[in-house]
């Protein structure tokens, strides 16, 4: 059985409902904004749900998972996982309350921020400028700008309030305040009234600001310097820039002016200027994180075999993170960071499931990555619906025990022969296409030379399986 069927089920209800007013502004905000970063399908999601109110209505009434799986053409597995990427992003809040022999689940849509509010977010934006690049990036920016007006060189003509409006007596105000005019003033127990929240949308539960909080000295970052907004700041930075408390500490220090405040201007460029020299130019992305808790095999409990000493560094480590490990700390290639993100954005794969497969063609192709390999065991994992570690390891192993197989088989190399001898029977191809053929089958045939010697080989993925129990080992099972 599925995993996400412990969490949701056809037959089980919901309704959606708005906790804000929802604009054509927001519209445009969510596809030309929001849309690059969650994808098409959760951002389609949002609007189906948007859908469900009637106009001028807030609420909608119940309906089945079911009619959202029709009407979105969707399963109940993706409907979860988009429905956690719009709840993760602050576009959505979700509800569940039983009722006897059934589940009631409530959507609350949450109005997406403002075009201000975006550009201004330490980590939305800097996600939305390496999806688009600089150029994309300023001309959406632009689109929702205007033209600064210079106010001092006008003259302001505005009338104040009361000076067109008059005020009650204080006898009138009075006796209308006793009257029914006055209860209907007072808003209702049970009702709230639809206003725009000055929000920013989503939050942070990992940083330990407490921690970091501890790490600074009072006499250089007075503790009435960390007011709320710096403390968000702070809290954005380190998940975008990936800043441990401790050394944030160092960073918010350098940021703190004479008059014992923190400028946050110049805590963002600290913080940049420490991403640089630790990580290089390239922008930070948006990544998912390590093995959500439903997925993971030894998450609750501690590891005992070396089995499951390897499953949990698959299921704790971050793919990203993966990949500098192998490289020995080097930086990261932008390509293989864009494979990274295609796995778990285009494919759907879990952050362990990725570093399975990372690993496995890390290792059987002398620490090479293609990308056409890659998607095309990708292809094959998405179909067999992997959202396992230990499922994932055991297709590794059985694909590297079929390769193995089929060259030790005498009749494989004559096989090879007689489908070539086919493909030569054919008709004539026209040139163009016999050069396209050839140009897209180069790094296929790369691929294949790496493995048609077994001694070429350096280590084999059961042998990259065994260093890494004795690397662990050697740590003190850690």
């Amino acid at each position: 059985m599925s995993w996400h069927w412990r969490e949701l089920l056809p037959v089980d209800r919901y309704t959606v409902r708005t906790s804000d007013y929802l604009t054509d502004m927001d519209q445009k905000v969510l596809i030309l904004l929001y849309q690059p970063l969650i994808g098409t399908v959760a951002n389609g999601l949002y609007h189906t749900l948007w859908a469900h109110m009637e106009k001028d209505q807030w609420s909608s009434s119940e309906q089945t998972h079911r009619h959202l799986m029709l009407m979105t053409e969707l399963s109940l597995a993706q409907i979860f996982e988009e429905r956690k990427k719009l709840e993760g992003i602050g576009l959505l809040k979700s509800y569940k309350r039983k009722q006897e022999s059934e589940t009631l689940y409530l959507y609350e849509l949450q109005p997406p921020m403002t075009p201000k509010q975006f550009f201004e977010n330490d980590v939305l934006s800097v996600y939305l400028f390496n999806r688009l690049g600089k150029t994309q990036y300023r001309e959406l920016r632009d689109r929702f700008s205007v033209d600064t007006v210079p106010l001092s060189e006008f003259t302001e003509l505005t009338y104040s309030f009361d000076e067109v409006y008059t005020s009650l007596h204080h006898s009138e105000m009075v006796s209308n305040l006793k009257s029914e005019t006055g209860e209907a003033l007072t808003e209702g127990k049970d009702k709230t009234i639809l206003s725009r929240k000055n929000q920013q949308g989503f939050y942070f539960e990992d940083f330990d600001f407490d921690l970091m909080k501890n790490s600074l000295s009072s006499f250089v970052v007075p503790e009435q310097a960390l007011t709320e907004e710096a403390e968000e700041t702070i809290i954005r930075l380190a998940f975008v820039y990936r800043i441990e408390p401790i050394e944030m500490s160092k960073i918010v220090s350098q940021a703190v002016l004479h008059d014992d405040k923190v400028d946050l201007s110049l805590l963002r460029k600290k913080a940049q200027d420490w991403y640089r020299l630790e990580y290089g130019s390239t922008p930070p992305r948006l990544g998912l994180r390590t093995q959500p808790a439903q997925h993971r095999s030894v998450n609750a409990k501690e590891a005992l075999t070396d089995e499951e000493k390897t499953i949990q560094f698959y299921e704790n480590t971050p793919p990203l993170r993966l990949l500098e490990l192998r490289s020995e700390g080097a930086q990261i290639a932008t390509a293989d960071a864009k494979i990274v993100e295609s796995l778990i954005l285009d494919y759907q794969m879990l952050p362990g499931v990725v570093n399975v497969l990372l690993d496995y063609v890390l290792w059987q192709y002398d620490m090479k990555l293609s990308k056409p390999l890659i998607d095309k065991i990708a292809g094959h994992w998405t179909r067999k619906k992997v959202r396992l570690v230990p499922d994932a390891m055991k297709l590794a192993l059985k694909e590297q025990q079929n390769k193995l197989e089929a060259k030790q088989n005498p009749s494989y190399g004559q096989n090879q022969k007689q489908q070539g001898k086919r493909n030569q029977k054919r008709d004539k191809l026209p040139k163009w296409l016999v050069e396209e053929k050839q140009a897209q089958g180069s790094a296929a045939a790369t691929i294949e030379d790496t493995g048609t010697d077994d001694q070429d080989q350096k280590q084999s993925f059961e042998e990259m399986l065994a260093e890494l129990r004795r690397t662990k080992q050697q740590k003190g099972g850690s």
